[in-house]
């Protein structure tokens, strides 16, 4: 995966942090209440053909994708954040020049365990909206399959001080879509789903 060296270097940094860090006592943390991401993410899918349409997607699409995201919440108490997250994943076509978006716009709920340490393994669920779009041939513009969109999955935050940290998420993501949107050959409700795993990097500051 495109992420494969980022996680390598999170993860070394988060046994190395306390060393290298001069981080609070754990009873002396401070713990901020807003925080603010941006994630870089990779992720595919079981499937891409969910617009009702034998020539959707126009060709074999590359289930290896990449992109970016941003993430934004309060922390209610110590340990549970209410937050947004969007998260867009670019895929390449076989053989032709456009491309293929997977997006979430998320409502999530994330549970820190040990929300005062260095080290923060969390669990992480979220509803909202799902999308695939792809660009048409001769820049005829888009077509979009819109849903509904759910994630569960899991990771860890790495404190670097009362005001960064960066996070770690990896999680399962089911789309059920519903209306296909600036179809050439008509537009209308669908009834498919898809299934799909997706993990990303993010640095999150917090005030």
């Amino acid at each position: 995966m495109r992420l494969r060296r980022g996680i390598l270097i999170c993860l070394l940094l988060a046994f190395t942090g306390p060393f290298s860090v001069h981080a609070e006592e754990d009873d002396q943390v401070k713990l901020r209440r807003w925080y603010l991401g941006v994630q870089g993410n990779a992720g595919g899918r079981d499937r891409w053909d969910v617009f009702g349409q034998e020539d959707l997607p126009p060709a074999e699409v590359d289930n290896d994708g990449g992109g970016g995201g941003f993430l934004f919440g309060y922390r209610f108490g110590g340990r549970f954040l209410l937050g947004l997250q969007l998260a867009v994943t670019r895929h390449d076509m076989i053989e032709v020049p456009e491309k293929l978006f997977d997006v979430e716009a998320l409502v999530t709920g994330t549970v820190l365990f040990r929300e005062r340490s260095t080290f923060q393994p969390f669990l992480r669920g979220g509803f909202g909206a799902g999308s695939v779009v792809i660009e048409q041939p001769g820049g005829k513009g888009n077509t979009t399959s819109l849903g509904t969109a759910t994630i569960a999955g899991g990771g860890f935050h790495m404190r670097l001080s009362s005001r960064f940290s960066l996070e770690y998420e990896i999680a399962g993501t089911f789309t059920n879509f519903l209306e296909v949107y600036d179809d050439p050959n008509g537009q209308g409700p669908v009834k498919t789903s898809n299934i799909g795993l997706r993990n990303g990097i993010g640095l999150i500051v917090w005030f």
